[in-house]
């Protein structure tokens, strides 16, 4: 054998001594890892043990005090921050202009569990509403026509109005405006809103369109008295139906009603389906005074 054979024959030689050392490490490895799995399940079952018994010897303590934190959590967040009237720290998206002169509102984009009713025309006045609406302190919006509001209606919505009920601009006459003179809409538009902050102290901010029915005048003549946008609804109820544009009921679905003979007891119905959804009423001003304009 040559010299230069002679380190091949010894690497040859100690092949089979580096595949046993392999081996060894491997099952070393394993050892390892059984030991630490032996030693997590022991634990696992101690600790196990400890939080079934309590501290206190039972089973059940652990568990109930868990259980109970929960909910105690929730509650009060519900109940704190989303009170009855209104919600502090106001959540809600900028109002869109889109080309226009001013927004057309159709729902409030926001992350509260709101909704917002809303009351338009005036001409039922029934005294029983304003005890109803104190005795569930329930804000409103109210969207008058000035035909009922004014002259002999002024007490009667001034006491709503001390409720929290916030008064805001629905025409003179109902007229439909909808391809009306620019002249026409503007006095429809815009008289309410002097005449109601002389009667009511207020100057409204947003105006709602009779039957919805608006064009680009109308946005024209809300803009030129001062008007920070026009409301529509994207529900109304009526007669114990309520009637949505999209299902299901959402957070910031502004709820169209009227003044009628059967507003208190549409009212009762429409708070429990409220309540259901898991959704409180709130004051719509809040949040349109809140949002920026984009």
């Amino acid at each position: 054998m040559s010299a230069l054979d002679e380190p091949t024959a010894v690497v040859r030689r100690n092949r089979p001594s580096r595949k046993a050392k392999r081996r060894g490490r491997a099952l070393t490895t394993i050892g390892i890892v059984l030991a630490v799995a032996v030693i997590g399940a022991a634990a696992w079952w101690g600790w196990g043990q400890l939080a079934g018994s309590g501290g206190d010897g039972s089973s059940d303590s652990v568990a109930a005090s868990a259980t109970t934190a929960v909910p105690t959590t929730t509650t009060t967040t519900t109940t704190t921050t989303i009170p009855t009237t209104t919600v502090p720290d106001v959540i809600v998206a900028p109002l869109q202009l889109k080309g226009n002169p001013l927004p057309v509102v159709f729902r409030i984009g926001t992350f509260d569990p709101v909704a917002f009713i809303t009351i338009d025309d005036g001409i039922t006045q029934d005294p029983a509403l304003i005890q109803f609406i104190k005795d569930n302190n329930l804000p409103i919006t109210m969207f008058l026509t000035e035909r009922y509001a004014a002259g002999a209606g002024v007490d009667y919505f001034k006491q709503l109005q001390a409720e929290g009920a916030t008064v805001e601009a629905h025409s003179v006459t109902h007229a439909n405006l909808k391809g009306k003179s620019l002249d026409f809409q503007t006095r429809e538009v815009c008289q309410p809103v002097d005449t109601y902050a002389v009667d009511y102290g207020v100057r409204p901010k947003y105006f709602r369109p009779p039957y919805g029915n608006y064009d680009a005048n109308t946005l024209t003549a809300a803009a030129s008295c001062g008007l920070k946008a026009v409301v529509w609804w994207s529900a109304t109820f009526d007669k114990g139906q309520l009637a949505l544009q999209e299902q299901p009921l959402r957070r910031g679905e502004i709820i169209l009603m009227h003044f009628n003979d059967h507003l208190i007891d549409d009212l009762k119905i429409l708070l429990a389906q409220l309540d259901a959804a898991g959704l409180k009423p709130a004051q719509l001003t809040d949040y349109l005074d809140a949002a920026p304009i984009e």
